[in-house]
């Protein structure tokens, strides 16, 4: 019996999608981060700097529901993995209690109250702290690819 490769050409084509969708926001980032005369924040007036203030509350406020809800989500899945994995005794469901895991971790890591509880200062949101989510996106990928190549 042979495979079609259906699922293979639908993951292309998402990801053909998405690269399309996020070509033209990376061109203008590119375009506003590499002009000498973009607008600088001491340049803006106080209702623009109002008005970026309100976008990135609006943007953090978004960011922590998220975060909350696949934190809680996780649990959830990582709870039910473990329950399967004390069933079964398999690799693969100790795979996937890992990976439920780091993306665990990841959705911790992540979430801006994170840094709120931390106590903002000015050189807190650009410390290695912020590398940990990326870390264990990776160390999530790793976990799949190792369960895919069994």
């Amino acid at each position: 019996m042979q495979k079609t490769p259906w699922a293979s050409i639908i993951i292309i084509g998402i990801l053909a999608v998405i690269l399309l969708i996020l070509v033209g926001p990376m061109n203008t980032l590119n375009h506003i981060f590499s002009n000498p005369d973009r607008p600088l924040l001491e340049h803006l007036t106080l209702q623009q700097l109002q008005e970026i203030s309100n976008m990135l509350a609006l943007y953090v406020k978004g960011r922590t529901v998220l975060a909350l809800i696949n934190t809680g989500l996780l649990l959830y899945l990582m709870a039910l993995y473990f329950g399967i994995y004390r069933e079964n005794k398999s690799n693969f469901s100790l795979c996937l209690v890992l990976f439920s895991f780091t993306l665990f971790l990841y959705s911790i890591t992540s979430n801006p109250i994170l840094i709120w509880v931390n106590g903002f200062q000015e050189t807190n949101i650009f410390s290695m702290f912020n590398f940990l989510p990326d870390i264990f996106t990776t160390l999530a990928s790793a976990i799949l690819i190792y369960l895919s190549r069994q």
